[in-house]
């Protein structure tokens, strides 16, 4: 009988872990200065938690806007290759925490740029499947950032179509985006000369008071974060 959820044969079984909760507070470099003494206590496996690049200004890591990069702020991938030999040096293992729907709704949107692309292109992202979103039906990924409904918010002049670099995708140049305070969002190509309401309603996202993500959120997130 096999056991799936066991070490597969020649690797190594953790036997006692210690959770090191990282942040700009605890990098890798500072991790890797307290290894020899959690080996002194006994433990045979460090448990990062997370190592991936957050939203700018994380201070827990969860926020991922980038599951392809090690967090610079952390170290970046030479930092965690460094921590994790001191460990393999004692004998140590090492466990790293990798939660896949933990992804950021940052501020700028842009930082996250797979949910960038899906703003941006909807059904035609690349990204368009990564996401548990129902984008050939509906309104929309549902935006809920708005301080008032959006109407209100029109009417006081608070949403605007600017022009901007994407650091993301600064090989476009400029880019018309649409802008609520710190807020910018991209905008549907063939959209960008129509009226602002109209501008609004073509998007592949829908903009909305705050408060509508209590009853109409069309994606999942971990309980109500709505970041």
């Amino acid at each position: 009988m096999t056991h799936s959820h066991l070490p597969s044969p020649g690797r190594r079984t953790p036997v006692s872990t210690y959770r090191l909760q990282l942040s700009p507070d605890l990098t890798f470099a500072q991790a890797a200065e307290v290894v020899p003494y959690l080996h002194q206590l006994g433990v045979t496996d460090l448990y990062l938690s997370p190592v991936l690049q957050a939203a700018p200004g994380s201070t827990h890591g969860y926020d991922v806007v980038d599951h392809t990069r090690i967090s610079a702020e952390l170290g970046g991938r030479e930092g965690l290759e460094h921590l994790a030999h001191r460990a393999h040096e004692l004998g140590m293992g090492v466990v790293v925490d990798l939660v896949p729907n933990h992804m950021a709704v940052p501020t700028p949107a842009w930082h996250n740029r797979a949910l960038w692309s899906v703003l941006k292109d909807g059904p035609e992202s690349p990204y368009a499947t990564w996401f548990d979103i129902d984008l050939e039906h509906g309104e929309g990924v549902l935006m809920p950032v708005l301080g008032s409904r959006v109407g209100a918010a029109l009417a006081e002049g608070e949403i605007t179509v600017d022009r901007a670099v994407v650091p993301t995708e600064p090989q476009l140049g400029e880019q018309v985006v649409l802008r609520y305070y710190e807020h910018v969002f991209p905008v549907r190509a063939g959209t960008e000369d129509l009226p602002l309401a109209e501008l609004l309603e073509r998007q592949h996202y829908r903009l909305a008071y705050w408060r509508v993500a209590d009853e109409e959120l069309n994606y999942r997130r971990f309980f109500d974060v709505g970041t």
